[in-house]
């Protein structure tokens, strides 16, 4: 538990102090609110959590033309954000889809889906056959794979914007409290019962806690009909001569027996503490029997089976990859749409959760869109597609 001495009343109570918590507080200060307490259970965006890490993808590359839309938004507030914060937050270096081409959607789209998606848009891409994207990039594509090249898309340096956010939030005189796990919410009268037994009534409540989420919405009927699934990923040294080479993609394979067939990977934007470079890459699905609807259920350790598909996938497909240096599993809520909820639940109660994993990327769109429903104001775009009506999460 915090030393922290807590308010008893605040104007916005946020709980969850991961991209969603950070980035509403943060959106909150700009908008000058500064009477905020934001709870976190562990500590910012610890390891335990889906915000952990040092790099998310961001990409217009979308199937869906409503979440391409979406995605041009929160590109344009990400430049709104580093304008304010003088800071590098993204890095631009490109996104390659690849793979086999089905007319069919997987949780990240499809290859012939986004080329639709971006000729209806006027996103510039570039198509790529196997034996061009083997000249430009260190892969082993099969003869039969395509690819599309989103040269605008890139990396958001995500360790650096929580850092960026939770300045901002304490400039702003907003208590950001640690080691202070929640115990209850009352929707209707916007208190916060704390595990400690203290309680912080609160004019809106703010619920981001990600997977968690589900444990203080259930008991009043809120939580939505989301799953857990427990996400591999790893980190990989590289050949420092192909260190520079390493393109951020997504392959799209079909599922084979227990290989779901979806492999993703970042460049090399980090060295190992003895100086070596190294790329991230992960599993981008869950097997069934992993996936819960209860978050204390899922499972934390690396399973060994998905270790070894991952690193079968690298060593096979990759040149120049050495020997997979850290492995971690990171929590995804998922809605069967693969959507996100971002509502208002109560008057006094809004939540964001459903992240799926491919929240980072639009998380300034996410903060802002949560600091208006906290000040009472409705999002500035259509985020229908998010609401906690529609049948994907409805219970």
């Amino acid at each position: 538990m915090s030393t922290q001495s807590l308010p008893s009343r605040a104007a916005v109570v946020i709980i969850g102090g991961g991209m969603a918590g950070l980035s509403c507080a943060s959106s909150l200060a700009q908008q000058g609110v500064n009477d905020v307490v934001l709870l976190e259970a562990k500590t910012l965006a610890h390891a335990g959590a889906s915000s952990f890490g040092e790099s998310r993808m961001f990409r217009e590359m979308y199937s869906d033309p409503v979440l391409c839309r979406l995605a041009q938004e929160a590109n344009r507030l990400w430049r709104e954000e580093e304008q304010r914060s003088g800071e590098i937050l993204r890095q631009t270096h490109g996104l390659l889809f690849y793979g086999e081409s089905w007319d069919e959607e997987t949780i990240e789209g499809s290859i012939p889906g986004a080329r639709r998606v971006m000729d209806d848009q006027g996103i510039p891409y570039e198509a790529l056959t196997a034996q061009q994207i083997a000249e430009r990039f260190p892969l082993k594509p099969r003869a039969d794979f395509s690819g599309l090249f989103e040269p605008t898309a890139g990396a958001v340096r995500s360790d650096r914007v929580i850092a960026h956010w939770t300045r901002t939030a304490r400039a702003a005189g907003h208590q950001l409290i640690e080691h202070c796990p929640v115990q209850a919410v009352d929707p209707s009268s916007g208190r916060v019962s704390l595990q400690s037994g203290e309680q912080i009534e609160a004019d809106q409540v703010v619920v981001a806690c990600g997977i968690w989420s589900q444990l203080l919405l259930a008991p009043h009927g809120l939580a939505p009909k989301l799953e857990v699934w427990p996400m591999l990923w790893a980190h990989y040294t590289v050949d420092p001569a192909l260190a520079d080479r390493y393109p951020q993609w997504f392959c799209f394979q079909q599922a084979h027996g227990d290989d779901g067939g979806l492999y993703y990977g970042f460049p090399a934007l980090s060295r190992t503490e003895d100086g070596r470079p190294k790329i991230k890459a992960g599993i981008d699905w869950a097997p069934e029997e992993l996936r819960v609807a209860e978050p204390n259920a899922m499972r934390k350790d690396p399973p060994p089976r998905l270790v070894q598909l991952l690193d079968d996938f690298l060593f096979n497909n990759l040149s120049g990859v050495q020997e997979r240096v850290e492995t971690v599993i990171s929590p995804y809520s998922m809605a069967s749409d693969v959507n996100f909820v971002l509502d208002r639940l109560a008057p006094r109660l809004s939540l964001f959760s459903g992240g799926s994993g491919q929240a980072f990327k639009f998380a300034p769109l996410i903060g802002t869109s949560l600091a208006r429903l906290a000040m009472g104001l409705a999002p500035t775009v259509d985020l229908s597609c998010w609401s906690r009506e529609r049948d994907a999460v409805r219970i």
